[in-house]
């Protein structure tokens, strides 16, 4: 952005809040656009989930459940067990279910999390959070011991949304009332990323430093909300 580029920055944008706000604070300087490329938020399925909840499809969301877990061998040095990196799964992948939870529900009144840690990095291996609402609950988990199946929950007084495996990049949902099972089917073009492409050209073209369905305050508060959880569980990077 100090050079007159646009950009477009895989998630997590940064460490931490701090790191996040510096470079927020760089775009809207230099006027240049700036994006974190969470792909999710631009997916045909969750974008089809926003519609069904803003038309009430669900009644009143009272309870939300998302994991993302697969079973790791990366190197210890490398930037998924590396603390040196921001290594452990809060960020690498707790990130999406936070993501799910604040964008349905927003952020969290108060937060509970535990952790279990690497016995050599020290990076968490497994993460549980409790998101406590006014008058919901959002129980999320990231992993890298095991593997889950991939479907996040969303339950409300009427209906309930399965997005189905694996959930972060979605080719459906499934909508359900009663009884009765409605599915939703929404490929996506290529592996998924199309649309946050899409998005970039369309706020380039418009002349925006920033994207309206995923703005620099949507990232601060994912990564405050990272933050918070990351202090219940007592993840210090050595950076900071």
């Amino acid at each position: 952005m100090e050079n007159g580029k646009h950009v477009l920055c895989e998630k997590p944008l940064a460490i931490n809040a701090k790191e996040a706000q510096s470079i927020l604070d760089v775009s809207r300087r230099t006027q240049k656009f700036f994006m974190e490329a969470l792909w999710t938020r631009f997916n045909p399925s969750f974008l089809e989930t926003i519609r069904l909840i803003e038309n009430k499809e669900l009644g009143e969301i009272k309870y939300i459940n998302a994991d993302f877990s697969f079973k790791s061998d990366k190197p210890l040095d490398g930037r998924v067990m590396n603390l040196e990196l921001g290594g452990g799964t809060i960020l690498d992948i707790g990130i999406y279910p936070a993501f799910l939870a604040y964008m349905l529900l927003g952020k969290p009144k108060n937060i509970l999390a535990a952790s279990i840690f690497h016995p050599e990095t020290q990076c968490d291996m497994q993460t549980s959070m409790i998101f406590e609402y006014e008058s919901a609950q959002a129980i999320l988990y990231s992993s890298f011991t095991s593997k889950s199946e991939l479907i996040a929950k969303i339950c409300g007084t009427q209906a309930q949304i399965k997005i189905n495996d694996p959930w972060h990049a979605a080719q459906s949902i499934s909508l359900i009332k009663g009884d009765e099972i409605k599915i939703i089917d929404n490929p996506t073009n290529g592996l998924g990323f199309t649309y946050e492409i899409e998005e970039c050209h369309k706020c380039l073209n418009m002349s925006q430093i920033e994207s309206k369905l995923w703005s620099h305050q949507n990232s601060l508060d994912l990564i405050s909300i990272l933050d918070d959880v990351r202090k219940k569980v007592g993840l210090k990077y050595p950076i900071e």
